[in-house]
């Protein structure tokens, strides 16, 4: 089938569907701005249904569908690609829809990372000054890449998705909420019930809108094509065997301090491997979106890149799915969803580790001199896990010139003062809540 056929089936097909149904999601774009907006994010998190609810948003508003396209390059219909698709897609629209060159298009292009040369035309389009709106996804951070940077420079605006936050989770079981009464209202048991739910099945959405799902089986099948579609196909990687185990191994271990050297030694075993390949192997995963990665602070650069490094995973049921279940260790599930809050909130993170080996698991750096610091545990009632945590904290408060700190648990509201010190204990699925709402740590006084 030649291009135009293919087009005009991909095009009329889309007018005629119906958008499907929406749970809505805290992110937001500015298409009222001239300038090109990408949503990148993993698979599966939900772009496609971001770009749809972008959409339904500029119907409501009065924008007709016959000046909206949505296309997914990965669509069956346009393969194999010729090359010439996007050059032809606006000319092929406004043949079948015919509008005036003073109307604004829409455009919305899904996984443009798998057409070869799409940010030349991107560009072109842009720089010619047609009256478009251009939305774009991708699943890897292709789109992040410096000759892309290089070409769009001024020209966009990035947007990260991620599965739904447990915000976002609790607003899709359409649970009410006052952060102000809630410490006290029964309430907090329906969302206490929710947050176990969400540490084991995780944010993915159609983990979270078909609840009768087998998680383990889907989000094992997104780890695969992550795995093999996103990282080993589009990078050339040689043995995908020793690839998909360590991406295992570094799930099975997230918030453990790790270095390339120790990874290496680890993996010698299996097969011959150099530490450049493990480095690679890492950016391949970060590149993904499926693992992310936090230094210890130090305020030598130097000494920063030679400490261990920890890493965390994009979902806590991606995590229980793939990996060796985290039920005798859940301090650590909890951690990594600290971070991903913290990470999608865009904050600057770090760990820190005295030379006693007392350790604070976020370090927040919000200017020059200023930081914020948290301790996640999930259950302090043994004196000694009490004690470990609070010297950790106040070690670093002493390190940091601060003081406060904070320590996230299953279920404790408390404050206390420690050697002049104020910490404060919240619930962690409390926080996660306050948190998302605020982007930052002004939280309500318990």
């Amino acid at each position: 089938m030649d291009t135009g056929a293919k087009l005009k089936a991909a095009i009329i097909e889309w007018q005629e569907r119906d958008l499907p149904t929406l749970s809505p999601r805290r992110t937001s774009i500015q298409l009222e701005l001239p300038h090109i907006n990408d949503i990148i994010g993993v698979r599966r998190c939900g772009k496609t249904y971001f770009m749809f609810q972008q959409i339904e948003e500029l119907m409501k508003n009065g924008v007709p569908k016959s000046r909206i396209l949505y296309l997914n390059i990965d669509d069956d219909r346009l393969q194999p690609l010729n090359g010439d698709e996007l050059d032809r897609l606006i000319d092929t629209f406004r043949e079948l829809y015919p509008s005036g060159e003073t109307e604004r298009l829409y455009l919305f292009l899904d996984e443009i990372q798998n057409f070869p040369g799409w940010e030349r035309w991107i560009k072109g389009i842009y720089d010619r000054k047609r009256n478009l709106r251009i939305v774009i996804s991708g699943s890897n951070a292709s789109l992040l890449s410096e000759e892309v940077a290089n070409r769009l420079t001024g020209r966009h605006l990035t947007t990260r998705m991620y599965p739904f936050s447990f915000r976002e989770y609790v607003e899709h079981h359409q649970i009410p909420l006052d952060l102000k009464t809630l410490p006290f209202s029964e309430r907090k048991i329906e969302i206490r019930r929710l947050f176990q739910q969400y540490l084991t099945r995780g944010g993915f959405p159609e983990v979270v809108v078909y609840p009768t799902v087998d998680e383990t089986l889907l989000l094992q099948s997104y780890f695969d094509d992550i795995i093999f579609r996103d990282i080993v196909t589009r990078h050339g990687v040689r043995n995908p065997a020793l690839f998909k185990e360590l991406a295992i191994f570094c799930i099975s271990n997230v918030a453990k301090p790790h270095t390339y050297n120790s990874l290496r030694k680890l993996f010698s075993g299996f097969q011959a491997i150099s530490t450049d390949a493990i480095i690679n192997y890492l950016s391949y995963l970060e590149d993904a979106f499926l693992l992310f990665s936090v230094r210890h602070y130090d305020d030598s650069l130097k000494k920063q890149v030679n400490k261990p490094r920890k890493l965390y995973c994009i979902d806590p049921g991606m995590m229980n799915a793939v990996s060796f279940r985290f039920s005798e260790d859940i301090g650590r599930l909890l951690e990594n969803l600290v971070f991903l809050q913290l990470y999608r909130g865009g904050r600057e993170i770090y760990y820190w580790q005295d030379d006693k080996g007392l350790e604070v698991d976020f370090v927040l750096k919000l200017g020059l001199k200023s930081f914020e610091l948290i301790q996640v545990s999930f259950d302090i009632s043994d004196p000694s896990t009490r004690e470990r945590e609070i010297q950790g904290l106040l070690s670093a408060m002493d390190h940091f010139g601060i003081s406060h700190g904070l320590i996230l648990t299953s279920d404790l509201f408390d404050e206390e003062i420690v050697s002049g010190k104020r910490i404060r204990y919240l619930p962690l699925w409390f926080w996660l809540l306050t948190e998302e709402k605020t982007g930052g740590m002004t939280l309500p006084d318990i």
